[in-house]
């Protein structure tokens, strides 16, 4: 059950993370990856942060949600057979 819960928690924070990257006004800096820098080093720093959380959120938090709800449904299916 620690597993389920460590994975949708790690699931969430990824999201947040990535929303508050957004809200910031990453996404301006993410043109780092077709070679137009913007910001000096500053803006790179930040847009290598917004475009890892960026794939990381789509790449990984939906992985991590489906396997610890799923994991969540067959703990609670466990404990309704033990009663």
């Amino acid at each position: 059950m620690k597993l389920t819960k460590l994975m949708i928690r790690t699931a969430l924070v990824m999201a947040a993370v990535f929303l508050v990257l957004n809200v910031l006004g990453g996404r301006q800096y993410a043109g780092m990856l077709s070679g137009t820098l913007e910001g000096g080093l500053p803006g790179l720093v930040f847009g290598v942060f917004y475009t890892l959380s960026w794939f990381a959120t789509v790449l990984l938090v939906p992985i991590l949600l489906l396997a610890g709800l799923a994991g969540v449904a067959v703990n609670g299916v466990r404990l309704l057979r033990r009663r």
